[in-house]
């Protein structure tokens, strides 16, 4: 079927063709350790077991920079996490089937310890339960092979696993997430990413030893969730924007203090540094008085593409960008059977040409792929009339090697987004602001965004969207409303 969209008149790099300023390359040697990657030889020690999620651990007190602390959650047997596929560990050179979603959404919130879920496998999106994290959230992220969360508390310096219940169908209760076991850290954990093939964990802390330029990555197996082993510490670029393929172990970070790129192979214990990092600037070279910035960067292994969220006011675009789409096989990694390099792929956001006088949007958040499907949606901030309001944009290509094209959407801005809105009695009320936490629910054919509210400290909104496979999009309410998240909703995952 061919999606239901529009091109606007620009000129599109396609995969198939790009030109010479399209392609940035990097150098195959997989085993160089060039300034993207150090050695960090913080301390590791174990505590005796915790398993009070309400405990705000210290880390170790020597002073050691990214020392780490197994704290044993729960048996296994009174939690959830089991394996969804059987695929932990997938055949080398093989891509693995997605795992379908169980239409749970969970969203954290950095204003409080409260993670909350919602159901998007009904007739109507519906509010399914919480509980407290004991914490703050700065991060979470999703291993959907597993069936685990994990939450990253910066200030309490702990990073926690969690079991997730899979529901049958609509009519079956969820049940609470479930503490595995966690990690205490010696620095606040800021990100962390998840391997689920490979049930590694990535999480990315302060280096207090490094200064503001470095940060710490530490890789952990988490192949037992309740005593999870970190393996090596080592420092990285600074990094707010970050992901991992993970039948191809390769880990990509954009560093801001320099618009680089840079590639790792983490098929081993200690992540080694693919290449050269990429000047992301030499495709996206535009200047503005606002910095670039290239936020929430998404891997999507199905098909071997990099997206990023470009923020830079009226600049603000979807960035999109092939990589080699090799698959290591057996002893080998990926930077053993692929030259890594980006290949830009123009979006429908023509920047030659006055934001007043093209569809164009004014802030860009969340990219959000399927490995089902070639749309995208972009959480975003765009124009309302009167200021600027929360969007959400749809994209795709009507096959892979085609340009990136604008689709309908909800036809709110310029026919082509979303608004994020207050509603009552199914009426919208009034525009909503974002941060941008969203994700997306491809088996049941759901975004889920969120709203803040004003002060932020007050309860915020998680606004549903319903889409086609042709990418026309619709509000989705329930009883006429949204539902409601707790202050200031900071990450969602969908599982």
């Amino acid at each position: 079927m061919r999606l239901g969209l529009k091109l606007c008149g620009l000129v599109i790099c396609a995969a198939a063709g790009c030109s010479d300023d399209g392609v940035v390359a990097a150098d195959a040697d997989s085993g160089a350790n060039t300034s993207g990657v150090g050695t960090d030889d913080g301390e590791v020690s174990a505590t005796a077991p915790d398993s009070d999620p309400t405990t705000n651990p210290t880390g170790p007190s020597d002073g050691t920079s990214g020392g780490l602390t197994d704290t044993d959650g729960p048996d296994e047997s009174e939690g959830t996490g089991e394996n969804s596929t059987g695929e932990t560990d997938p055949t080398p050179g093989v891509l693995p089937e997605p795992v379908p979603q169980s239409g749970v959404a969970y969203v954290a919130h950095f204003l409080g310890g409260e993670l909350r879920w919602y159901r998007t496998d009904g007739d109507a999106p519906a509010a399914g339960g919480s509980i407290d994290l004991g914490a703050i959230t700065h991060d979470l992220a999703l291993d959907d092979v597993n069936d685990r969360i994990v939450v990253a508390h910066d200030v309490a310096r702990r990073v926690a696993i969690y079991g997730l219940d899979r529901p049958d169908g609509p009519g079956d209760a969820v049940e609470d997430p479930q503490l595995l076991g966690s990690l205490d850290t010696s620095t606040a954990p800021r990100f962390v990413r998840v391997d689920p093939y490979h049930e590694r964990l990535f999480i990315v802390a302060d280096d207090m030893a490094g200064g503001t330029g470095m940060m710490l990555l530490h890789t952990v197996d988490t192949t037992d969730p309740a005593n999870p082993a970190v393996l090596s510490t080592v420092t990285i670029p600074a990094t707010t924007s970050l992901d991992v393929d993970g039948p191809r172990r390769l880990l990509v970070l954009f560093h801001g203090q320099t618009d680089e790129v840079f590639a790792y192979d983490v098929t081993g214990d200690e992540p080694a540094q693919i290449g050269e990092p990429i000047d992301l600037r030499e495709p996206y070279p535009e200047e503005n008085n606002t910095a670039f910035s290239a936020r929430s960067l998404t891997l999507d292994p199905w098909h071997a593409r990099l997206y990023a969220a470009r923020s830079q006011s009226a600049f603000s675009e979807l960035i999109v960008m092939d990589y080699p789409d090799a698959l290591p096989g057996d002893g080998e990694g990926y930077g053993d059977v692929a030259e890594f390099s980006l290949e830009a792929i123009a979006d429908p956001f023509n920047l030659e040409i006055d934001i007043s006088e093209r569809p164009g949007i004014l802030d860009a958040f969340t990219p959000l792929p399927s490995p089902d499907d070639l749309l995208v949606f972009l959480t975003a901030g765009a124009w309302n009339g009167t200021l600027p309001s929360g969007t959400l944009v749809t994209m795709g290509q009507d096959d892979d090697r085609g340009p990136i094209l604008l689709g309908t959407g909800c036809e709110d801005h310029e026919g082509f987004g979303c608004f994020i809105q207050d509603y009552a009695g199914g009426a919208p009320l009034a525009f909503l602001q974002t941060d941008g936490a969203a994700c997306r629910d491809w088996t049941h054919g759901v975004v889920v965004t969120t709203a803040l509210a004003t002060p932020e400290d007050d309860p915020g909104q998680i606004m549903f969207f319903q889409y086609e496979d042709d990418g026309a999009t619709a509000p989705w309410l329930a009883d006429g409303a949204n539902l409601a998240s707790a202050a200031f909703p900071i990450g969602a995952v969908c599982h």
